[in-house]
């Protein structure tokens, strides 16, 4: 049985938002019914079922939204019309103050509730001033493990430690010191261990290694270097899902290594070691008791339900919802493509087209991911394999700067637009070696976000490429900073400068500095709800290669985010690569 945020039509979704309610239903999986389970007071998400009765919800709310589960009828009903009364305008006084595909989130605080389903009580866990970050309930259900500070002006990433316990909501200190982000809180028989990094080294984008706290202090226990989580990239992933559990006393998570997805396991000694890897991209693990189950995309395979053997590394399909997708469509397989820059490897990868053959010469697509620390692997990308159907090659590599290759790899820091633009301009010329088929008269290159910032900075740099389409771009990390959700301090750690007191740092960066030099036919696609690379960012670079009579064209896409590409409604997808091909064709 499954237990839905749903609501059945457009009359009970307009409804619950004019109140400020949401609905929750259940699905019998085997019958497939579906009914009404419960109705929340306020906007939320179920974190945690501790038992039949009992949820543990999550929800970001201003102090003054808590009236809607304690206050009276008249009071909630007050609040409301204020609420109606305050779309009008926002009053801000903190950093961030707005989140990409959130929108305007001013003073809110990520709280915590228990809900009786039958009752209908609702307690907070939290004063109303208090931000949670990460959270573990306790095997027995017990005791929240939490991380967590009071609502800040500026947002900072090192947090506190604590522990609540759900009966008496005594809440307890475990680490009182603002040195560490932690990512992740994981109780062991005997042991608490978190996931931290102090950013010292490498920054933000720091990997974080694996502690043991106790007696109010962390120790390292076993150093990881590698992500937690997966990071690499598609176009076809469908939501979310859970990343990690603990089993028989072992922590099973996913990480990122190299192109694809492996399922490391830390035991509570401190042995880490690679239980599963999949020759592709693990999108969720979950302990259903008797079995482990992934959702995975397993080479040019669209996701599927996975039942998973960690003993024998052994992995049943179990679903088929998308194992015929393919059946009367072509599918371009990659082929792996090596260079070596500076003692690091630079893998990459190539699709052709059915009819390739080294005599004709075909036109190519050198693609660049975003991030930039994510990374590209050998599993389904739509767009790619789309513009294969067309007739183009498509090329894609992961340079100095992604995911899946440590920290020191991952580290770009004050060096955009050098050794990462050297990498991709040295793949490009390793794919014109080895591809004679590839004409080089007819190379185009797209991106989007770190990759549209990449493709201004390669347009700014060389004149080799026909046409581009830059998305979701930055051009200025300066009017970046002050701009972006996380502009303020993204701009600043990855540039390594502040544009007030290293300005000249942050021009030598911005591709905007070279767009005088800017030849090459330039499409722009930018969405204006997008937060995370505000259409600024296009507008800028576009009034400049349109004023010095540069071919270019701005596709503006309304009410979508910087999740356009991967998420977006499907006109708007549409849109979006039916633009993108049709420059291409322009100049092919």
């Amino acid at each position: 049985e499954l237990i839905l945020n749903m609501q059945k039509n457009k009359k009970e979704r307009t409804a619950l938002k004019e109140t400020m309610h949401q609905s929750y239903y259940r699905f019998a999986l085997l019958e497939r019914t579906l009914e009404k389970a419960f109705t929340l007071p306020f906007p939320a998400s179920i974190e945690e079922v501790i038992d039949d009765d009992t949820l543990l919800l999550s929800a970001n709310m201003t102090e003054a939204a808590h009236v809607l589960y304690e206050g009276t009828k008249q009071a909630r009903e007050d609040y409301l019309k204020e609420q109606k009364k305050a779309k009008a305008f926002e009053t801000i006084d903190e950093l961030p103050y707005y989140f990409n595909g959130r929108g305007f989130k001013t003073n809110e605080a990520s709280q915590r509730f228990i809900y009786k389903i039958e009752s209908g009580s609702v307690t907070p866990l939290f004063t109303k001033n208090f931000s949670v970050g990460t959270t573990t309930l306790s095997k027995d259900k017990k005791t929240l493990f939490y991380t967590g500070k009071p609502r800040e002006e500026v947002m900072t990433f090192t947090s506190r430690i604590f522990k609540v316990d759900l009966e008496s909501l005594e809440h307890t200190v475990l680490y009182d010191k603002l040195d560490y982000s932690i990512s992740k809180i994981i109780e062991f028989n005997h042991s608490l261990v978190v996931a931290a990094k102090d950013m010292q080294k490498y920054g933000l984008n720091e990997n974080p290694d694996f502690y043991t706290l106790e007696n109010t202090n962390l120790s390292l226990l076993v150093k990881h270097g590698q992500s937690m989580g997966n990071t690499v990239g598609t176009d076809a992933r469908f939501l979310p899902s859970p990343s990690s559990f603990v089993k028989d006393n072992v922590f099973y998570f996913t990480t990122t290594i190299d192109d694809h997805n492996e399922i490391h396991a830390l035991h509570e000694t401190g042995t880490l070691t690679s239980a599963y890897e999949m020759n592709g991209a693990i999108d969720g693990i979950m302990d259903m008791k008797e079995e482990v189950v992934m959702i995975g995309m397993d080479a040019q395979n669209l996701q599927e339900v996975y039942s998973l053997n960690l003993d024998t590394s052994q992995k049943l399909r179990k679903s088929a919802f998308n194992i015929d997708r393919f059946k009367d469509t072509p599918v371009s397989e990659p082929e792996e493509l090596t260079i070596e820059k500076d003692g690091e490897e630079i893998k990459g990868f190539v699709l052709l087209p059915k009819a390739y053959n080294p005599g004709a010469k075909i036109p190519a697509i050198l693609d660049i991911h975003g991030g930039p620390k994510t990374v590209y692997g050998q599993i389904y990308y739509h767009e790619m394999q789309y513009w294969v159907s067309e007739g183009y090659a498509v090329f894609f590599a992961n340079p100095r700067g992604s995911d899946g290759k440590g920290d020191a790899f991952a580290d770009i820091r004050g060096k955009y637009g050098t050794i990462d633009y050297e990498d991709l301009m040295d793949f490009t010329d390793e794919v014109l070696d080895k591809y004679s088929g590839i004409d080089s008269d007819r190379l185009f290159v797209t991106g989007g976000s770190y990759g549209g910032f990449m493709t201004n900075w390669i347009v700014g740099h060389t004149d080799r490429f026909k046409a581009a389409v830059t998305q979701r771009s930055i051009s200025n990390w300066m009017s970046f900073y002050g701009t972006s959700d996380i502009g303020y301090y993204f701009a600043s750690d990855q540039t390594d400068g502040h544009p007030v007191d290293d300005m000249e740092k942050l021009y030598e960066q911005s591709p905007i500095k070279y767009a005088r030099h800017i030849k090459t036919p330039l499409l722009f696609i930018h969405s204006d709800k997008d937060y995370r690379c505000p259409i600024e960012q296009a507008q800028q670079l576009y009034a400049v290669v349109k004023t010095q009579g540069v071919p270019s064209r701005l596709v503006w896409i309304k009410d979508e985010t910087h999740e356009l590409s991967r998420g977006g409604k499907p006109q708007a997808r549409v849109k979006r690569l039916k633009e993108m091909t049709e420059w291409f064709k322009q100049y092919t």
